[in-house]
């Protein structure tokens, strides 16, 4: 409406053509039972919102339509952040997962080799504890063939065939 009336005037329209500016920029009549009554901003905004297919506009309304696209694109994207933020968790919780059952596999096959090392070992030391007792035995059998006892010697060696 306000923009109407400032074309029909020639005055210059914009969005943000301000009503006291084109109130002032009227020629005042000084007519008797002349009034011109003109709507004051708000009113005009209102009464162009009313309009079927009329929607508000000026300085204050796009100001207060770019916060509220504003603040839609930062919602949409803690939304966005929040989505990445929630895989990277799973994403995270399931390598822990994984290097946790990997930690303990590797750890099962540690302790497996450990037993087999232990079992080793004692059973080397049986051995070399038996080889000592044989070769005892083998230093007393010799000492005591030596001295007289042939019983306790050992058997002559075969020659090898030929």
């Amino acid at each position: 409406m306000l923009a109407a009336l400032c074309l029909s005037l020639g005055l210059p329209a914009h969005a943000g053509a301000d009503a006291q500016v084109a109130q002032e920029a009227l020629p005042q009549q000084d007519a008797p039972g002349l009034t011109l009554a003109l709507p004051s901003y708000e009113e005009a905004q209102q009464a162009d919102a009313a309009r079927p297919g009329g929607a508000p506009s000026g300085p204050r309304v796009e100001a207060a339509r770019a916060a509220e696209e504003a603040r839609e694109a930062a919602e949409a994207e803690a939304a966005l952040v929040r989505e990445a933020n929630a895989r990277e968790r799973a994403t995270l919780a399931s390598e822990t997962g994984r290097i946790a059952a990997e930690r303990e596999a590797q750890m099962a096959q540690y302790r497996e080799q450990q037993r087999a090392h232990d079992e080793a070992l004692t059973a080397y030391a049986a051995q070399v504890a038996a080889a000592e007792a044989a070769r005892k035995r083998w230093q007393a059998d010799v000492a005591a063939c030596q001295a007289g006892d042939y019983s306790r010697c050992g058997a002559a060696p075969t020659p090898a065939p030929r």
